[in-house]
């Protein structure tokens, strides 16, 4: 029988592109990481990685193990999470990682409503930079995160995980208060090539942000590469630049936008809890997941008079939640 604790460092080498990389995910020495993948060498009679100077590339026969690891890992996680449910009031440790420019208005009620219905377990939180988040969870650095995705912008599917979609929040363009287009309606994106743009090129976002404009024919001129979506609101209110910006990122007193709808382009960010496959029955989760779909329907129900954010031009009516496509 193969050793499952092998199989777990091929996965980590796949996950990580190297072995150094893996070794010290997991605080092994690199020659500790060859060692033993020679020894899963050894039992399968085949080889596992094709070494360069730089890198290692799996085998064929290491990515069928790799992808089995994935289905064992997930059953023995799922037997784990059954035991859990029999022991009564869920209880251990929930990890979660968040955007800390996108994450935390959107979860922080239904944490406080979990961790009141679950008071034995240990809710902690921990940033992630976008696009790190789901590999973090693979790997069991994380139980879950809050993730996003945009139609525009296809990231790939990483084994072993499943995404429960919460819902999905349209994107427009926010302008200063006083901007000559603020509360004129639904604008093409077009208008807006002579502005300086908040982007950073590098992240999810900035390429959406760069896929727009180039459907709109017009390369933006980033005056400043962020990807603190809070820090540009206040470049947006002090009429530096503008943004592209979802509707659930909430505006400040101290900055006030206007956000202006597209005319000629449905962009929409998708938003998702992310776990492995073995822990999705937990009652924690599933808690979890009710409390945020909830807060998302509250939050994007139209509500007459409705001015908080200031979203002039707008009609005020808003899309409910609905899966990703």
């Amino acid at each position: 029988m193969l050793d499952l604790r092998k199989l777990v460092l091929l996965r980590e080498i796949d996950a990580h592109g190297s072995i150094a990389a893996a070794a010290q995910s997991l605080s092994y020495s690199r020659s500790a990481v060859s060692q033993q993948i020679t020894a899963l060498e050894r039992e399968v009679g085949t080889p596992l990685l094709e070494r360069t100077s730089r890198s290692v590339v799996l085998t064929e026969a290491a990515r069928v193990l790799v992808a089995r690891t994935e289905t064992v890992l997930a059953e023995l996680e799922a037997a784990e999470t059954e035991i859990g449910q029999t022991a009564g009031t869920p209880s251990g440790a929930l990890r979660i990682g968040v955007s800390l420019n996108h994450g935390p208005p959107l979860l922080a009620r239904a944490l406080v409503q979990v961790q009141r219905r679950y008071p034995r377990l240990r809710i902690t939180l921990r940033g992630v930079a976008a696009g790190e988040g789901r590999q973090a969870v693979r790997l069991g650095q994380l139980d879950l995160v809050l993730a996003f995705r945009y139609d525009q912008v296809p990231e790939p599917r990483l084994p072993g995980l499943l995404e429960i979609p919460l819902g999905s929040d349209p994107i427009r363009v926010a302008v200063a208060a006083d901007h000559p287009l603020a509360g004129t309606g639904p604008r093409h994106l077009a208008e807006f090539a002579g502005e300086r743009w908040v982007l950073r090129p590098a992240s999810t976002f900035g390429r959406l942000t760069l896929h727009a404009c180039h459907v709109a024919g017009f390369e933006p001129d980033a005056a400043a590469e962020l990807d603190d979506l809070q820090a540009a609101l206040g470049l947006v209110t002090a009429g530096w630049a503008v943004s592209l910006l979802p509707d659930l990122v909430p505006s400040r007193p101290e900055f006030p936008v206007a956000r202006i709808p597209l005319a000629d382009q449905r962009l929409h960010r998708h938003i998702a809890i992310v776990v492995r496959r073995g822990v999705a029955g937990a009652p924690a989760i599933e808690a979890l997941v009710d409390e945020v779909q909830a807060q998302l329907i509250e939050r994007t129900a139209p509500r007459p008079g409705r001015e908080a954010e200031r979203d002039l031009g707008d009609s005020g009516s808003r899309p409910g939640p609905s899966s990703p496509g």
